[in-house]
């Protein structure tokens, strides 16, 4: 039977490729105030969830391994499961990945074995045979690459992640972040804006050391005909577009603003682009490459 009390709880099933960071992302949801569960066949989550509320558990986090053959049945049974029962649970899905270098790289320095690794397996067999079943599922998931990403910047990503579930109103969270282009693109970004059109406060003095957030590279920037051109052009496409993802029942848009060392121009123009849209959507802010930023 449901209950007012419903209305406050959340879970949140995290699907992830092995080495991923599923581990850590969990660890951050337990920060955050979530009854964790790890590793759990998606055919136990239903029963899982059901135990967890009756012990009184306002905010649950289930990780949960595609290793059975009947992994996307299983899901999709346990999350209508879960609906059936509990009707006024909000049901959420993180699910993380990162591109097969990096993840043969990280099982490497480990020496795990892939879970899905055989005699007949390869590593990028293995990797690519549990990314198509993590993807068969939860086609609106919040999604994180962990390719460029430290456990320290993944950690406050999911943080921010858990404080913004208690925000929803409906409408996909605006992800907002900065990068720098020498460590490549985000791979879940949505939208991707390129800043490096700007004049690059790297090369006047004084301003190399400091970050789009101090003042003199603000008054800097703020200066630039292009940066108001740039930043015009940004804000014109999201409130053209935000509220055609907004029906495509989209979870998350994530716009990545990048320049060449994510630290003058990106975090400038990332800050004055969620400022003005935090006032309508659900922002999360996060810079990848200076996390210290934050």
């Amino acid at each position: 039977m449901n209950s007012a009390a419903d209305l406050s709880r959340e879970l949140v099933l995290v699907l992830g490729v092995s080495g991923a960071g599923k581990n850590v992302a969990l660890g951050a949801l337990e920060d955050s105030g979530f009854s964790v569960i790890n590793n759990l066949p998606a055919n136990l989550a239903a029963d899982a969830t059901a135990s967890m509320l009756d012990a009184n558990a306002n905010r649950i986090a289930i990780s949960l391994n595609a290793q059975l053959n009947d992994f996307s049945q299983s899901f999709q049974r346990a999350v209508e499961k879960i609906r059936d029962r509990f009707s006024m649970l909000r049901i959420h899905v993180l699910r993380l990945d990162a591109d097969d270098v990096t993840l043969t790289k990280r099982f490497a320095e480990t020496r795990r074995k892939h879970p899905f690794a055989s005699d007949q397996t390869t590593l990028h067999e293995a990797i690519a045979a549990e990314r198509a079943r993590v993807r068969s599922v939860a086609l609106n998931a919040f999604d994180i690459d962990t390719s460029a990403t430290s456990a320290h910047v993944l950690r406050l990503r999911v943080r921010e992640f858990a404080r913004s579930l208690t925000e929803s109103d409906g409408n996909p969270l605006l992800v907002i972040s900065s990068f720098a282009y020498r460590t490549g693109v985000p791979g879940d970004a949505d939208l991707v804006f390129d800043a490096r059109i700007l004049p690059n406060p790297y090369y006047v003095s004084g301003l190399a050391g400091l970050t789009g957030r101090d003042a003199k590279v603000m008054a800097f920037l703020a200066e630039q005909q292009e940066t108001g051109s740039l930043m015009a052009a940004i804000k014109a496409y999201l409130n053209a577009t935000l509220s055609l993802f907004a029906k495509d029942n989209r979870a998350s848009v994530h716009v990545a603003i990048g320049c060449t060392g994510g630290q003058h121009r990106s975090v400038y123009v990332a800050d004055a682009i969620a400022s003005t849209f935090s006032e309508t959507w659900r922002v999360l802010r996060h810079d990848r490459e200076h996390p210290k930023l934050e």
